[in-house]
């Protein structure tokens, strides 16, 4: 996600810091680069893609808007004049398509007839459920991201598709068709870009080097069955080249097999081992602490934990499946939270050895350890001075977790955490 005005580039640095965690390194500072038969890469807000047409150009995704979309429209205005035919929403997350206007504004310029933006048919619904949870979205993505985001989203964030498909989508370029399908994964409405002849897939969101994007800690549920389901579609395709949605692309068709084949199998075995444990009665705390992650599937280079985690996974599987109670009954019908923090601060006799014996835990290398005994203490809800020892204590432990962390996102949460209880 991105914020960007018409005059600079704003994006959180949390969220740059996001180029050398997926894969290599996202295009954004790179070149046109071209793959051959008309395809070229575009860094924006990830890979966008170019493909040369006899009608003109298809484009997925514009990019972040500001700085990084006026670079981007430079860099193929410097290369060929050709008009747009057609924007091509990869998916409906913020900040990959902010940047819409400014092409709609390009073509207008250069006296080119208006591009069509195509996308799947659930992106319409995503882009007003943002707008009507603003508050909530602008929350939780500065916790995911470390940032500040804007009370109220510019409206220029959403420019709406004017072409809408469920399944299938062949734009016509004249000498060559290009298939846009549906490949709900991240999102319901993500969408892959295909290119029978050249045997080129791009993926969008469903393909990145590293564990799929399921399950983290903000957003809502993303169905691994669904995910493994589409890998397995796009997999029938038998491309030759496969680009991600960040990173360089993987070449040859035993390589992009073993890419796709990957996320599939990962995510078939943790669906199976979760059910499996599930069926025993086993909690998600007890699943968490019992799964085994072989090695030979989650050591391999891609499927490194460096975004999305196998843990992360594992809860989208037992929410998919269960409801919202954690299983103590105690939290069936909680208190207040304010009102638990007093009687537990009345209940404790000696909150002086809770912040000792937190230190010690600390000390002894158990971070996390440290961090249960200290909410204890309700250092989140009281501020008297023991709260505010408790609050700096666990502040530290924090930005331990975070350093510690593989995850950017567990990080960035951890971050945005210790910098609140500071504040």
């Amino acid at each position: 996600m991105s914020e960007e005005n018409n005059n600079t580039d704003q994006r959180p640095d949390a969220a740059k810091k996001t180029a050398p965690i997926l894969g290599e390194f996202l295009l954004s500072d790179q070149e046109l680069r071209g793959l051959g038969d008309g395809v070229h890469l575009l860094g924006g807000q990830g890979n966008s893609v170019v493909v040369e047409t006899a009608n003109g150009l298809i484009l997925t995704d514009t990019g972040p808007g500001g700085r990084v979309t006026r670079a981007m429209i430079a860099r193929i205005r410097a290369f060929t004049d050709k008009p747009l035919l057609a924007i091509v929403y990869s998916h409906g997350h913020l900040g990959y398509n902010h940047g819409a206007r400014a092409w709609l504004e390009d073509a207008a310029e250069r006296g080119h007839p208006r591009p069509d933006i195509i996308a799947q048919e659930n992106l319409p619904r995503r882009y007003t459920r943002y707008q009507e949870t603003w508050g909530l979205q602008a929350h939780l993505n500065g916790l995911q991201f470390n940032a500040r985001f804007p009370e109220q989203p510019p409206e220029k964030w959403f420019t709406y598709p004017n072409i809408l498909f469920r399944d299938r989508h062949v734009i016509d370029g004249g000498d060559r068709l290009v298939e846009v399908l549906a490949a709900p994964s991240e999102t319901d409405d993500a969408v892959a870009l295909w290119l029978p002849e050249s045997r080129i897939l791009y993926a969008g969101p469903a393909f990145i080097k590293s564990i799929p994007n399921i399950g983290t800690p903000l957003r809502t549920l993303r169905d691994p069955v669904r995910w493994a389901d589409t890998m397995e579609r796009l997999m029938a395709l038998q491309p030759e080249l496969l680009i991600p949605e960040f990173g360089k692309p993987v070449e040859g068709a035993d390589a992009a097999r073993e890419a796709l084949s990957l996320t599939v199998t990962a995510l078939r075995y943790l669906r199976d081992e979760t059910v499996k444990r599930m069926n025993l009665g086993m909690s998600e705390a007890e699943i968490l602490h019992d799964m085994d992650y072989p090695e030979q599937i989650f050591g391999h280079r891609w499927m490194t934990p460096n975004y999305g985690m196998p843990d992360y996974i594992v809860r989208d599987i037992w929410r998919s499946e269960n409801g919202w109670w954690d299983r103590n009954a105690t939290q069936l019908h909680p208190a207040a939270p304010r009102a638990v923090a007093e009687a537990l601060r009345e209940a404790i006799t000696d909150p002086e050895h809770v912040l000792e014996l937190a230190g010690r835990k600390a000390g002894q290398g158990e971070p996390q350890l440290a961090l249960h005994i200290l909410d204890l203490l309700s250092p989140d809800c009281l501020r008297d001075e023991i709260g505010l020892r408790a609050r700096a204590l666990k502040a530290d432990l924090l930005e331990q977790r975070a350093e510690a962390s593989p995850s950017y996102v567990s990080a960035q949460i951890y971050r945005s955490v210790a910098r609140r209880l500071k504040q």
